[in-house]
């Protein structure tokens, strides 16, 4: 009740399941908190502590980055660094050595833009990852990872994913 409005044009009480509109009972009329949220984070890590998990997702972004050059053909950037999202295809083997993809014909395109959803389908299902892919720009789905949010991951982590990544991809492409 501390935080009703009662503004009527916004939150019915007679419309279909309307107990469960969070509306009247939230501080910001049903959206999340979340300046809320942050300024309690904030108050909890302080300035250093986010200085820390900032430097934390570059250095991330950059081991990945790094990764990914030196992956022999299996990985290539589609776009460079930004930040600390790294936007990246997984080659299937049929592709690798084949040059920059700028140079692909429209049928290794349509099998690179294949690709991420195949292999996130997988990751998916075994509870390996959830990283999203989109086309831009014309160019096919390709993979986006960002850092930020991954305060507790290591390099070790990336490390695993990238090789289960290969790992999924080359045996879809086996068969």
């Amino acid at each position: 009740e501390c935080n009703a409005t009662s503004a009527a044009y916004l939150f019915q009480p007679d419309k279909l399941y309307g107990e469960y509109d969070m509306g009247d009972k939230t501080i910001q009329c049903g959206r999340r908190a979340d300046a809320f949220k942050l300024w309690l984070a904030w108050k909890a890590v302080g300035d250093a502590g986010w200085a820390k998990r900032v430097d934390h997702a570059i250095k991330l972004a950059a081991h990945f980055e790094s990764r990914i050059a030196g992956s022999e053909g299996a990985f290539r950037l589609a776009m460079p660094r930004n930040y600390a999202n790294v936007c990246f295809w997984y080659v299937p083997p049929a592709l690798r050595g084949s040059g920059d993809p700028a140079a692909y014909s429209a049928e290794d395109w349509e099998v690179l833009h294949a690709a991420a959803p195949a292999l996130k389908a997988v990751m998916q299902t075994e509870g390996l990852a959830m990283i999203g892919f989109q086309p831009l720009m014309g160019l096919p789905n390709f993979f986006r990872i960002v850092f930020p949010s991954c305060f507790g991951t290591s390099i070790a982590d990336i490390d695993l994913l990238l090789e289960r990544i290969q790992v999924i991809g080359d045996a879809h492409y086996a068969k």
